[in-house]
């Protein structure tokens, strides 16, 4: 599953410019890699990452946790996104977990980790599992 998730970041450009690396992704959930760009920026003079960035990597996290528990290809129908910290300069690491699973929606919380392990985001999403073609 970690190569199928994987080959679907790498088909979407916003997954790829965001630098996502799949390490892991099972019925448990999905750990992924966020590597630092300097794109990433908001503030220049705190270098602290844009808030925007924070809630698709929450929104990723959590859409790819649904894809990997069932298998199905997923759309997000709600986001709520918490901010905790302010992440600087650094790699970050993404946490996704479905929390319920229906018939077709889910429920998952991502959660995303600076390079020392401090959580600077968290959320959850209502994830509607599409049916496929």
């Amino acid at each position: 599953m970690r190569a199928r998730i994987q080959a679907l970041v790498d088909r979407s450009p916003y997954n790829t410019w965001l630098g996502l690396q799949v390490f892991r992704a099972d019925d448990e959930g999905v750990e992924i890699a966020v590597a630092w760009r300097e794109d990433f920026i908001s503030a220049p003079e705190r270098r602290a990452v844009h808030g925007g960035v924070l809630a698709a990597l929450v929104d990723s996290g959590a859409v790819f946790a649904v894809i990997a528990r069932t298998g199905l290809l997923a759309a997000t129908v709600n986001l709520r996104t918490d901010y905790h910290a302010i992440p600087q300069a650094t790699a970050m690491r993404l946490i996704g977990t479905v929390v319920h699973q229906g018939r077709r929606i889910c429920t998952a919380d991502a959660r995303v980790l600076d390079d020392g392990g401090r959580l600077v985001a968290s959320g959850r999403a209502t994830v509607l599992s599409l049916e496929p073609r």
